[in-house]
């Protein structure tokens, strides 16, 4: 069974990563293909390049707000079988000096590829939506 504070830790690493001029970096937590909802809006990506650019979009909307990087403020992890979890989060969005631009839910489905961990599904929602039991 997927070890807890890995999956944890690999929750961390991502927002981490998540930061203008790194998306390249942040496509690499990233199964392929793996399914975005976003609001009204499904995406299945099969490449790498259509990650960046997904991603690309989104970092280029948020840096027009002056954002610098996130920061998790709650979490849950729900191991489903032997190498998939569900994680599921509360979001901020922050500047350079930690003012909160938004706070935002996701929640991902996250498989061990045999090369690590990589998110194979992802919903954006409500902070309200998180999935906590």
């Amino acid at each position: 069974m997927v070890p807890q504070s890995d999956l944890n830790n690999f929750l961390l690493d991502y927002c981490s990563a998540f930061r203008p001029g790194n998306i390249t970096k942040v496509a690499e937590f990233y199964h392929l293909p793996v399914t975005m909802i976003f609001a009204n809006q499904v995406k299945v990506l099969n490449s790498i390049e259509e990650v960046v650019s997904t991603l690309q979009a989104i970092m280029d909307n948020l840096i027009q707000q002056s954002f610098h990087h996130s920061r998790v403020d709650k979490s849950y992890i729900h191991r489903l079988a032997d190498k998939t979890a569900l994680l599921s989060a509360r979001f901020s969005r922050l500047n350079a000096d930690d003012t909160v631009i938004e706070t935002l839910g996701a929640t991902y489905t996250v498989v061990d590829d045999g090369k690590g961990y990589r998110i194979a599904a992802l919903i954006a929602h409500d902070t309200e939506a998180i999935i906590s039991a």
